[in-house]
């Protein structure tokens, strides 16, 4: 039996994990949408919904793998990638860029303020 490359390995590895249903608050958000890009843990509190990739043949320059990647994030409802590397790694003529998706937290609204009693005169 022929052992499976490791690029593929990884991909089953990452893939098992991704199993669960998206998260409803974030619903997907179409390609070419705004996503802020972190090498490290993003800046701001947020929801993290899951890894994401993006595997490119080497004659794709690493913007365009880069905007897969942020793409992958848009289908999961994301607007923050974190954890990305700052060079992709190479593996059987492929790059890979690989990070997690997540979604800023909003802050939750103030609850309203009770209704005033009346009195009524005695």
């Amino acid at each position: 039996m022929r052992p499976l490359p490791s690029l593929v390995v990884l991909f089953l590895v990452v893939a098992c994990g991704g199993t669960k249903a998206p998260d409803s608050r974030y619903p997907a958000r179409p390609e070419g949408c705004e996503v802020k890009l972190f090498h490290d843990s993003p800046s701001m509190p947020s929801d993290n919904l899951g890894p994401v990739m993006a595997i490119c043949s080497e004659s794709v320059s690493d913007s365009d793998c880069l905007r897969q990647l942020i793409d992958e994030t848009c289908k999961l409802g994301g607007d923050v990638v974190w954890g990305v590397p700052d060079k992709p790694t190479k593996e059987d003529g492929k790059n890979l860029w690989f990070g997690r998706a997540a979604h800023t937290k909003t802050a939750a609204a103030p609850a309203p303020a009770p209704a005033p009693t009346q009195r009524t005169p005695r």
